[in-house]
């Protein structure tokens, strides 16, 4: 029972971890690395919180801040302790539907119109959504 609860609040010290450079539009690095389990390839939320305190109307419990989202990444290098995340995200594939009729009348009152869809993969990342250093990241 004790190893649960030092993990847990292992991880609870871990995460979140801190956007503590932006180098581009795609990549960022934050203060956690290798001394915090980070991996190569391991894929991360960024988010900010909102200013405004959440609360339950009903009982005016706090239910905490919204997590404001500004992408995912995945890891593509460690450090002993810091870690740089590029964005994952790709722009939506391009969708082409082709339709063609039978060359042959005999065949068209049995296949009639033929349709052929062909998509296209996206190779383009879709950039982080302005980060800033003091956002957040953690895994997902």
């Amino acid at each position: 029972m004790d190893n649960i609860k030092a993990t847990k609040n292992q991880k609870e010290k871990t995460f979140p971890a801190v956007i503590v450079k932006v180098i581009d539009d795609f990549k960022v690095v934050i203060n956690r690395g290798t001394l915090h389990k980070i991996r190569k390839g391991q894929q991360f939320l960024l988010y900010k919180l909102s200013e405004e305190e959440i609360k339950d109307p009903a009982s005016g419990e706090s239910l905490g801040y919204l997590e404001i989202t500004k992408g995912t990444g995945k890891i593509i290098h460690v450090q002993e302790r810091i870690s740089t995340i590029e964005s994952n995200k790709r722009e939506p594939s391009e969708r082409r539907i082709v339709r063609k009729k039978s060359m042959s009348p005999f065949f068209s009152s049995f296949t009639g119109e033929e349709e052929e869809e062909t998509i296209v993969p996206s190779g383009r990342l879709v950039p982080f959504d302005d980060p800033i250093v003091g956002d957040k990241a953690k895994p997902i």
